[in-house]
């Protein structure tokens, strides 16, 4: 056991962490004890150094007693260095660099600060990344040194760095034979001549490894060869595959057992378009479509596509068969991804008794963002969307309506768990509601609904207590999830939500408890739900698959 006297805070952190004793067990020997603890003052006086005090004073105690050592230090640390004097001093090109004049000006190395090795080594090592980073090659401390004055408690701080030129950029190949040289100089920000800079170089690797186009992308940089403040990038590029197929299988409560397929043609052309076809089947949703999509601005970001598909959605509250096409263009703004569609979607449904046929010309915008510590696992991170869509009978439609949708997921750590809180909702302005396709009507329930009860089956009924959709949404959902061993987790959930036509909705509530296995394909759920009510069955058991986020 150890235990310090006359410290505290960072002192006190730094001097248990320097003794030799620590984590020695209470069953060591009693020669190996007694020899850490011979070191101990030492080791404690250059720990306190480390942090500006160089004058302790250390009065050492070691016992055996009741099978296990104790070892005590009573501390004085006496007064901390200050710092007096302090020349920092950039010479080279760096001295005009913003960047080098922020990183000088945040340090805590300045007059009346107290002497802190840590810091000023700290600042040492970001001179010289920052150099390595922004192209200074030939940069090198012309002074570095501290001067302690241990009997006046003073101390002179001298950094002296002199960066050398800063290094251009020469030759900035991509080498490739797949691809228009005019598609990829759209992924360019810095070009031949423009100052090194490697944040904007590692943009680039991203932007091209994400674009889907490369199967492996490596950046090599000339530094042998560099010379005169010239240094050449040459981009080495492998194409993927010019074609890919997948196939996976699958299964939620909503759904049922799903299979999916895909066939991707990632070259038409030199100019980057693509075809990407899709095919998805289950007792509930099928689906049929294909997208052809044309790289724009920011090849790896911004696209426009031209779609058409079919689909076929049966539930036990409606049936729709459903033909679509329509453009679309994906872009990005201040981290949020904006997408603007127009669709012609021809539907015909069945609700309840009541059969609809819909022609619409259907334009809409959405914006969304995810931000997480990790998307596969997240223990930090949120996900927010918003969407508006909308249709005008004077415009090649058979309905007039405007729908407004937003989302959040929010996923906090709590303890040892995770704080998984959901909420949902959606407007409709129709100046017919009955006029409206079972896919632009609300509907609740379900696996990532309310659970507790079944896909869709929440809503305003008819006269013959058939679900035929509501004007408006609102769901909610908290959730506690608590780790259990290694992959498995269980969790604890409230649910709230319903569909309604008026703002006086009446919620459905539900609660649960489930299990959660990560699984090499993705996060596996299986929960049991139990509805407040007692007109609905007594529990419902639900199982999905899928990102939390």
């Amino acid at each position: 056991m150890i235990e310090i006297q006359g410290a505290s805070g960072k002192l006190l952190d730094n001097l248990r962490t320097s003794l030799p004793l620590t984590g020695e067990p209470c069953d060591a020997p009693r020669w190996r004890i007694e020899r850490l603890f011979k070191r101990s003052p030492d080791a404690l006086d250059q720990a306190a150094r480390a942090l500006g005090y160089y004058r302790i004073k250390t009065e050492p105690r070691l016992k055996f007693e009741k099978g296990c050592w104790q070892a005590r230090f009573t501390v004085d640390p006496g007064a901390p260095i200050v710092l007096r004097q302090v020349s920092i001093r950039l010479d080279g090109d760096a001295k005009q660099d913003p960047e080098f004049q922020k990183l000088v000006h945040d340090s805590a190395i300045r007059v009346g600060a107290q002497l802190h090795h840590g810091e000023y080594e700290k600042l040492k090592d970001q001179l010289e990344t920052l150099a390595a980073e922004r192209g200074y090659f030939d940069g090198k401390f012309t002074r570095k040194l501290i001067e302690v004055d241990p009997g006046n408690n003073r101390a002179t701080v001298t950094l002296h760095y002199d960066s050398g030129r800063r290094y251009r950029i020469g030759l900035l190949e991509l080498q490739q034979q797949t691809y228009n040289p005019e598609l990829l100089e759209r992924f360019l920000k810095t070009r031949s001549g423009d100052p090194y800079d490697a944040t904007a170089l590692n943009a680039l690797h991203r932007a091209l490894a994400d674009s889907g186009y490369f199967e492996q992308v490596v950046v090599r940089q000339d530094f042998e060869n560099a010379a005169d403040g010239v240094i050449d990038i040459r981009v080495q590029l492998q194409p993927r595959k010019r074609t890919a197929y997948t196939i996976g299988i699958g299964a939620a409560t909503d759904t049922g057992p799903r299979i999916k397929a895909s066939h991707e043609k990632r070259r038409v052309n030199r100019n980057g378009h693509r075809v990407l076809s899709k095919l998805m089947l289950s007792q509930v949703d099928s689906s049929l479509g294909v997208e052809y999509i044309v790289p724009t601005k920011r090849p790896h970001i911004d696209q426009i596509s031209f779609h058409a598909g079919y689909q076929r959605l049966d539930t036990d509250t409606a049936e729709s068969t459903i033909g679509k096409i329509g453009l679309t263009t994906i872009g990005q703004r201040s981290g949020w991804v904006e997408t603007m569609f127009l669709d012609w979607v021809v539907e015909d449904s069945t609700i309840g008794d009541e059969t609809v046929s819909s022609q619409l010309l259907v334009p809409g915008i959405s914006w969304s963002k995810t931000v997480a510590d990790n998307l596969l696992r997240p223990r930090n991170g949120h996900r927010l969307s918003l969407s508006v869509r909308g249709a005008e009978k004077t415009l090649l439609s058979d309905s007039s309506f405007i729908q407004i949708m937003a989302a959040a997921k929010w996923i906090q750590p709590l303890n040892q768990g995770r704080l998984l809180l959901r909420a949902e909702g959606g407007v409709s302005f129709a100046r017919e509601f009955s006029e409206l396709p079972a896919s632009y009507r609300f509907f609740a329930g379900g696996d990532r609904s309310v659970r507790g009860y079944q896909f869709d089956s929440l809503g305003p009924r008819d006269s013959d207590g058939d679900v035929v959709g509501g004007r408006h949404r609102l769901t909610a959902s908290i959730e506690y999830e608590h780790p259990i061993v290694e992959n498995w987790s269980a969790a604890l959930f409230v649910d709230a939500g319903n569909a309604f036509d008026d703002w006086n909705p009446k919620l459905k509530y539900a609660a649960g408890a489930g299990v959660r296995w990560q699984s090499p394909i993705g996060p596996i759920r299986v929960d049991l739900a139990v509805p407040t009510d007692n007109e609905e069955d007594d529990f419902r058991l639900h199982f999905s698959m899928g990102a939390d986020l």
